[in-house]
């Protein structure tokens, strides 16, 4: 076990293949930016290297997809690690740990313990036919298969089969791909008192169906004749997406009964060179919606909830794109909308692909962890605190500020178009805002007092209850009916989560606004002040995980921890709003008077942290304390 034992045989194993010195390099991307991964290759042999940059334990996961199969034989120790699937690769490493794995080919093994899978139902297509002209067929779909594979979709919100009923009451063709032309499937479905309209992508693929094997996207058996096929969710196929940016480019157009389907691509995409596309990696952090990572070239996102009117992710991105010209959202490249007699909805949106080091929540939460141990590292002595995490972080949060400032610049640019055209508060505006917070503080403050909560959370509430009678009047100061101020078309789901880290830059993603919401809602013009408040709660909310982690591995009984990370708290809100108040160049958006533009600010982050406080009670009552101490920090002022 000496060092000099461990490099010889380190060198033996370098020296063991020629692949170290003359394999090709390709790059993985990895979901942890201390993590670097690389596949060196030369001839039939492969080699994956990964490294941890990091002084900490570090988990990542890969996208191996491409070595479906094979099996990773660790060099140094000759020990085998599970074999590549079709999810992202998850791997651990120590503090500064490497690995390097031989990507073996695994022979089959006649012991394989069988999977449990769905009990697959049969459809009879006959040839020629549809999925409108197939009665019977469509009967069997709607009753036994649709409401089974809903029930084991991540991206539908019930998990129970017979808590589902479905009803296709339209299909129309996706793709001019003619040999196995996939259709867009519109269904209604009700569960547990809810009901909504959703779309998916089918396809039939002429193989038959291996019952003995799960495949997340089989739906179900499929006869036509002697043949067999697997119907197939085809959301994230290769042959779907790469039809779907085909189609883009002709401007295609697809028409079945009452419905029309249409391809509707921005001037930008003109711009990338037509080439065959060679991989489409599934994003498996989306829930909702279905998303594809193409060629590091394009990013597919199909909605599966179906909603009248105008997408304002497609609205607000060809704003931007087309129109106001901003560089730092990725550029919308088109859109497949969908319109018939009782429908008008966006199916897909296609944006440019953006190289990044992950969303500024994750990039923020490793800094916060490096902090962390360097708090740790000085301990109790009277040595002054390391710096260094801060002062990198800062700088992300100076070009977050900027970027958003000249983002609602961009957004508020156009006098001249309706849907964007800047609005004068008014004293109605400004008593609607106060009502709707009130109403909904209101319902939050009932909830509150009859929750069974823990002591500690139990005396935030209390004092956050303590303040029902006196909201009104303290709203009203904040929001006085002469405020002067602009309504403009902003983000409306603003966090941490929606900036990416592109080299020392940033990038802001995602303006599908407030999933709860309506899409009128979504919509709406509000003040630019409504953003920014989202991003403020969104970095007190990073600061409070990270001392939940911290706390999972030591304890702080002096409370110098959770005082340096109230420190990090304000003074990344303050560095961000330093540049943000530096960049905004439309004196409209953003009030002159600086006690002006504070309470405006107040007025919005307490109408997120009640929203907040109402959401954490119905869905993670362990985060409750975040929000109250978030409402808590304005009201004490």
């Amino acid at each position: 076990s000496s060092l000099l034992n461990w490099t010889k045989k380190l060198i033996s194993v370098r020296k063991s293949s020629s692949i170290f010195g003359r394999g090709t390099m390709a790059f993985v991307r990895s979901s942890n930016r201390s993590v670097l991964a690389y596949v060196r290759q030369h001839d039939d042999e492969v080699v994956l290297c990964v490294a941890n940059l990091s002084r900490s334990a570090q988990a990542s996961e890969l996208d191996l997809s491409n070595w479906k199969g094979r099996s990773p034989l660790e060099m140094l120790g000759r020990t085998t690690f599970p074999d590549i699937g079709e999810p992202a690769y998850l791997i651990t490493l120590a503090p500064y740990g490497f690995y390097w794995f031989q990507l073996t080919e695994k022979p089959p093994s006649p012991n394989v313990a069988p999977m449990i899978v769905p009990d697959y139902e049969t459809l009879v297509v006959p040839f020629g036919a549809t999925w409108m002209s197939l009665a019977r067929t469509r009967l069997i779909f709607e009753r036994d298969v649709l409401p089974s594979y809903l029930a084991r979709s991540r991206w539908f919100p019930e998990r129970s089969a017979n808590a589902i009923t479905a009803r296709v009451p339209s299909a129309i063709p996706l793709t001019k791909d003619q040999i196995s032309r996939p259709w867009l499937v519109i269904f209604d479905v009700t569960y547990r008192e809810q009901s909504g309209r959703y779309a998916m992508p089918i396809r039939i693929r002429w193989d038959r169906l291996d019952r003995s094997n799960y495949d997340a996207k089989a739906i179900a058996a499929v006869r036509q004749g002697s043949r067999e096929g697997t119907l197939i969710d085809a959301a994230h196929e290769n042959d779907l997406i790469t039809g779907i940016i085909d189609d883009l480019r002709h401007r295609a157009i697809f028409e079945e009964g009452e419905l029309r389907l249409a391809y509707l691509p921005t001037e930008r995409l003109s711009s990338i060179p037509e080439e065959p596309i060679s991989n489409v990696r599934a994003v498996q952090t989306e829930q909702s919606n279905s998303t594809a990572l193409v060629d590091e070239k394009f990013v597919v996102k199909i909605y599966r909830k179906l909603e009248n009117g105008i997408n304002p992710e497609v609205e607000v991105g060809r704003f931007l794109t087309d129109v106001a010209g901003f560089a730092n959202t990725p550029a919308l490249l088109g859109s497949v909308e969908l319109t018939g007699p009782d429908t008008q909805a966006a199916i897909a949106i296609v944006h440019a692909f953006v190289g990044n080091q992950g969303d500024a929540w994750t990039v923020t939460s490793a800094a916060l962890d490096r902090f962390v141990d360097e708090q740790r590292l000085v301990g109790a002595s009277d040595s002054a605190p390391v710096l260094e995490e801060k002062a990198v972080y800062q700088r992300y949060m100076t070009q977050t500020g900027k970027r958003v400032a000249e983002m609602q610049v961009a957004l508020a640019s156009r006098d001249d178009i309706v849907d964007f055209h800047p609005e004068m508060v008014t004293p109605s505006d400004v008593a609607r805002l106060i009502d709707r917070l009130m109403v909904r503080a209101d319902q939050t403050f009932d909830r509150l007092a009859q929750a069974k909560l823990p002591e500690s959370d139990r005396l935030l509430a209390d004092e956050v209850l303590g303040i029902r009678t006196m909201l009104h009047g303290r709203l009203t100061e904040l929001m006085p009916p002469s405020i002067q101020m602009y309504n403009i078309r902003h983000h409306g789901d603003f966090h941490l989560g929606q900036v990416l880290v592109v080299r020392d830059d940033v990038f802001i993603i995602d303006f599908e606004g407030e999933p709860r919401r309506s899409l009128p809602e979504r919509r709406m013009k509000a003040p630019a002040a409504r953003d920014v408040a989202g991003l403020i709660r969104s970095i007190d909310y990073s600061v409070t995980s990270a001392q939940e982690r911290a706390l999972k591995t030591g304890s702080d009984d002096d409370g110098r921890l959770a005082d340096a990370l109230s420190a990090w708290r304000d003074e990344a809100t303050q560095t961000f709003l330093t540049a943000y108040r530096e960049a905004m160049s439309d004196p409209r958006l953003w009030p002159q008077d600086d006690d002006a533009a504070d309470k405006t600010l107040q007025f919005f982050l307490l109408e997120k942290a009640f929203y907040e406080i109402d959401y954490e009670l119905a869905h993670r009552p362990d985060w409750l304390r975040v929000a109250l101490g978030g409402a808590l920090r304005v009201l004490r002022k």
